[in-house]
């Protein structure tokens, strides 16, 4: 007995179970989503309409104060996932809401992940839109009072319930008022490494950063800056279908398999009209050049707006867009608006 107990154990130690890993065995972090399909031709066949997914509170204990900020969502082996970003009167924070797969049901508030701020006053209490790039999570923090500082944090949320913050990606931001302020993010991985879109108070400027190559798990990973685009200074005269530019509260960036980007920007007019703008980013210029392709008003229902939250999704070949209401009731409404495949 105690040989074939013995044997058993040398087994499981040079042949560990599915799903069991040795402790020097790191799992790889997926940090790229590539789009196989026109990007152009996706967005422009994009319903204007999508359908309502709720999720309940149930006994979650948040800060006071705020509102949601920004959404992404990610489809696991069995289960879809939300994640929510959310400032408040001290701190910022996200959330990560469990759904059945496809969504087919009500989900619930799987973890709520307080961000660190950087220890001076005011506090990083606001994050704004966001971005999921495979299992990595980008945030913006920024001091929505004094409006001088802002923090990039990147949080590997491969493990849903238990987010780890990937330190060594952090960028800090500090300058004139508003101007190094992070009120959205996007991030995109393309052939020779990764880019970050950092947008300033309302969008009025967007900085890009690239990174030098390494997976975003590496701890020699780090991202430099590489060009801004100023919407002061924007040649709007190739624009399509109009000059607009939006006060965007949410960006997302995509990468084709060419590794030609684009950028998606979420805005809700002063009117309440809720509209998404396309756009191709050259960043082979001295400074950023943002051209608008397309854009497309969206009939967004249950109070949500992309004032509140906006976002994109997409697999290999499909397109969502994703809205959430402002208030994170007992009870709250997010939109998936899919295209066709």
């Amino acid at each position: 007995m105690r040989f074939r107990y013995a044997l058993l154990l040398i087994l499981l130690i040079r042949c560990p179970p599915s799903g069991i890993t040795s402790a020097q065995e790191t799992p790889v972090l997926r940090d790229r989503v590539e789009a196989r399909f026109d990007v152009v031709g996706a967005f422009t066949k994009l319903p204007q309409q999508g359908r309502i997914v709720k999720f309940e509170r149930g006994n979650l204990v948040a800060p006071d104060g705020g509102h949601l900020q920004g959404i992404q969502v990610r489809r696991d082996q069995k289960r879809d996932f939300a994640f929510l970003s959310h400032d408040s009167k001290t701190e910022a924070y996200f959330l990560i809401v469990e759904f059945p797969r496809h969504f087919v049901g009500k989900g619930r508030v799987l973890h709520l992940q307080r961000l660190p701020s950087d220890g001076e006053e005011p506090p990083l209490r606001h994050a704004g839109g966001i971005q999921l790039c495979g299992d990595v999570l980008v945030l913006g923090l920024e001091d929505n009072q004094a409006k001088l500082r802002s923090e990039i944090q990147f949080w590997n949320v491969r493990t849903p319930d238990r987010p780890i913050q990937m330190t060594h990606l952090t960028i800090r931001r500090r300058g004139a008022e508003t101007d190094q302020t992070a009120g959205a993010v996007g991030l995109a991985k393309r052939k020779d490494g990764h880019v970050l879109a950092v947008a300033n108070w309302d969008s009025r400027a967007m900085d890009f950063y690239i990174s030098n190559g390494k997976s975003l798990q590496d701890p020699q990973c780090r991202f430099s800056f590489a060009a801004r685009w100023d919407s002061s200074k924007a040649d709007r005269r190739a624009w399509q279908p109009n000059d607009n530019l939006g006060a965007y509260q949410a960006i997302n960036l995509i990468a084709d398999a060419d590794g030609e980007l684009c950028l998606l920007g979420f805005n809700t007019t002063s009117q309440s009209k809720d509209f998404v703008d396309l756009f191709h980013v050259d960043l082979n210029q001295t400074s950023a050049q943002l051209t608008k392709l397309a854009n497309k008003r969206m009939m967004l229902t249950n109070g949500n707006h992309f004032l509140y939250g906006g976002g994109m999704f997409f697999l290999e070949d499909t397109l969502q867009i994703l809205s959430s209401e402002g208030r994170l009731n007992k009870e709250a409404c997010i939109n998936i608006i899919t295209g066709p495949e």
